[in-house]
């Protein structure tokens, strides 16, 4: 049987990025709707339970600035000072205010481990100074050079007392801790300047020592001199060996070359000799005439006699010329050799010389610069000395207060506007989480997006759930209801079908799932009816041996009629088992009673010639036929089939299965048309597919024409 399969030449380009319109976003904010509200209002909850038991909190800062320079009385502020105009000096300080050390000089000075108000209901034990830490913060005021004390307490006297408390404290240890430095720093000048006098005095003693000892008065220009020769040798000696190893080539190559039985006059390196060239050229023009001689003489004549003589002269000479030559290039050879070898000892002694003076140089140069650093470091601490008389007792500070802090008014915190807002943006926030993780880890086919992506076929239509209808009235939607979307629906499916390259030889169509339950059935029932409104004679087969339901559907009584089953196991006629559906131009053939062996009858050679038969009488032939991953039925009536459709449950089984079975499928070469997407929810999942959201209906294309189709069918059943 021959299959037109040119539909399936077109590969279905499947994008390697999905580019995601915003569309989708809003998409799939509406179908998790209920997650984000429900975070969002437990967030607003607990914002409002936060509100309700916070405790009120007051603030108050005192602003200290740190200046960055002190006055300048002499140098030796230098010593005990540090650069106060770094950021890390500034960060420091604002460490040493978080400190536990701080923290404890102040209760002491404020008598806070006395004070009721600072730590209502603590005992004698209590960690107040932890506490006071836990109330005080410390923050750097950007681009500038304030650090801004802030204390919060409930009690907002308590919080002003502790911070003009803290930043009176951390101005007193700051002068206190300059004045220990700068007193510090002149006991160890003192030290210091003892100990480099010692230090100088050796240094300098093993300079002298070490000039005796080599008996060089100067031996930086001893150094110097010999360093001198030896580039100048280093220089001759390479000139010597690049000439040795220039001849040396060129005397190899000759050799070589004559070796292999080269003429000597036409090696380049003898060639190049002046007398070599100038009788190569004289033989050139000696050859030329006895050339032209030979073309009117013989040998024998007295003119040719004498020019073939001259000839013989001037190639003897010439092969003396190039024997000089040779010699020549051996012993331009020998000499750059000898004047290479020449130079070899004398190099090797100045190398040596200079090596020596350098091992004594280095030794020389490491005495005395210990001896200059020695010296430059007691003269300075001499100077610093000088000045210490002054400086000694000179107390000085870069901080002061710049505006003591003042008793709040009102609270801090809690900021019950801000918190409220926060819960209800968290929970937001928590909620678009979780409602994109539900969307992510739901992979259940969904989507047009889905079919295309993951399947690699195109969607034929989208039919929307039909509720409130009996089984038998969903199977004949489009005859019952043709105004209904879901009739629609399939009216889209017959035209898709139909604009399908060569339709007209397309006959006989499969439809098939993946699982049971997804619908085809439905799919198949409708599809045949649509068609058959078309005026086009459909034949729909129940080739669903196993689980038949077309006969329930169209309300046939199978104890009167026989099915498919029996036409291939019992061989009665085709007439027997095809049955008119009651619909104009649509008949059907049940599935007839269940089989023990579905698959082997639905391939044998019976059910081929059925097929072949009905191609002749009908326009369409819609076979229903069992899901494919479940059993192979389906497998077998392939080759009787120019086209499938693959009907796919809105949201019912996970992509992997439905591409694996489309998979199985396509292995099989089986002609897909595309996808069917079944039972799409529109109250819940309408956002997917706007089109058909909300109660829109095609009474203009439908009204007068399902008139006729609904008239047609009562004249005749009558």
């Amino acid at each position: 049987m021959t299959q037109d399969r040119s539909f399936q030449d077109h590969d279905y380009d499947i994008p390697e990025e999905q580019q995601t319109h915003w569309r989708e976003y809003v998409r799939v904010l509406w179908e998790w709707k209920w997650i984000t509200i429900t975070a969002v209002v437990i967030g607003a909850t607990l914002g409002l339970i936060q509100n309700f038991k916070a405790v009120p909190v007051y603030q108050a800062t005192t602003p200290v600035e740190l200046e960055a320079d002190t006055p300048r009385i002499v140098n030796f502020q230098d010593v005990a000072a540090t650069d106060t105009r770094s950021s890390d000096y500034l960060n420091t300080k604002v460490q040493v205010l978080r400190s536990r050390s701080l923290a404890e000089k102040v209760v002491k000075t404020l008598a806070l481990n006395g004070n009721p108000d600072f730590l209502p209901g603590a005992g004698e034990n209590a960690d107040f100074a932890g506490a006071l830490q836990g109330c005080v913060s410390a923050q750097l005021r950007r681009g500038t050079r304030i650090i801004d004390i802030t204390a919060e307490h409930t009690n907002p006297k308590m919080a002003a007392l502790v911070a003009n408390g803290v930043a009176q404290e951390f101005v007193k240890l700051n002068s206190e801790n300059r004045l220990s430095a700068s007193m510090d720093a002149i006991r160890w000048l003192s030290t210091q300047a003892e100990q480099y006098k010692t230090q100088l005095a050796k240094s300098e003693a093993a300079v002298q020592e070490y000039r005796e000892k080599t008996r060089d008065v100067s031996l930086e220009d001893s150094y110097n001199i010999v360093l001198d020769k030896l580039k100048s040798m280093n220089t001759a000696f390479g000139n010597a060996k690049m000439a040795r190893m220039s001849t040396e080539t060129e005397w190899k190559q000759v050799q070589a070359l004559l070796d292999s039985g080269r003429d000597a006059a036409l090696i380049p390196a003898i060639a190049s000799d002046g007398e070599v060239e100038t009788l190569h050229q004289s033989l050139t023009q000696k050859q030329i005439a006895v050339s032209v001689l030979r073309e009117r003489y013989k040998d024998q004549y007295p003119a040719m006699i004498v020019a073939l003589s001259e000839q013989k002269e001037i190639e003897n000479k010439l092969k003396q010329a190039c024997v000089a030559a040779v010699e020549k290039i051996k012993a331009r050879y020998a000499v750059a050799k000898a004047q290479e070898e020449s130079l070899v000892e004398p190099l090797a002694e100045q190398e040596k010389q200079a090596l020596e003076l350098s091992r004594k140089l280095v030794e020389y140069n490491r005495l005395k610069r210990n001896a200059e650093s020695d010296r430059q470091l007691y003269d300075s601490l001499l100077m610093r000395m000088k000045e210490a008389g002054v400086t000694g007792k000179l107390e000085f500070n870069n901080m002061h207060i710049i505006d003591p802090a003042r008793v709040p008014g009102a609270p801090c915190r809690p900021d019950k506007k801000r918190n409220l807002t926060y819960a209800i943006v968290m929970g937001l926030l928590a909620g678009l989480v979780l409602s994109y993780g539900a969307h992510f880890y739901d992979d259940k086919i969904k989507t047009c997006k889905d079919i295309e992506s993951y399947l690699g076929m195109p969607l034929l239509c989208e039919v929307p759930r039909i509720e409130n209808k009996s089984d038998s009235d969903r199977a004949t939607i489009v005859s019952t209801d043709p105004l209904s979307l879901a009739s629609e629906a399939f009216s889209s499916l017959r035209a898709t079908i139909g604009a399908t390259p060569n339709a007209k030889d397309i006959k006989v169509l499969m439809v098939t799932s993946t699982a049971p339950g997804e619908g085809k059935s439905l799919v198949a029932s409708n599809m045949a009816i649509a068609f058959a409104h078309d005026n086009l004679r459909t034949l729909l087969i129940d080739a669903d041996l196993r689980h038949p339901t077309l006969y329930k559907d169209f309300q046939i009584k199978t104890q009167t009629v026989r099915g498919l089953s029996q036409y291939l196991m019992d061989g009665c006629k085709r007439e027997d088992v095809i049955l008119k559906s009651g619909i104009r131009d649509l008949d059907i053939i049940i599935a007839g009673k269940i089989a023990k062996n579905p698959a082997e009858l639905l391939g044998s050679a019976r059910m081929r010639e059925l097929i072949e038969q009905e191609r002749q009488r009908y326009d369409r032939i819609i076979i229903d036929t069992p899901p494919v991953a479940v059993v192979s039925d389906a497998i077998v009536l392939l080759p009787r089939v120019q086209g499938i459709i693959f009907v796919t449950h809105f949201r019912k089984l996970r992509r992997d299965a439905v591409a694996r079975a489309v998979k199985k499928l396509r292995e099989m070469g089986a002609p897909l048309i595309g996808n069917v997407l079944n039972n799409i929810d529109l109250k819940k999942h309408g956002y997917y597919y706007y089109p058909y959201h909300g109660s829109y209906r095609y009474p203009y294309y439908h009204k007068k024409d399902g008139r006729r189709r609904m008239e047609s069918e009562e004249e005749s059943e009558s």
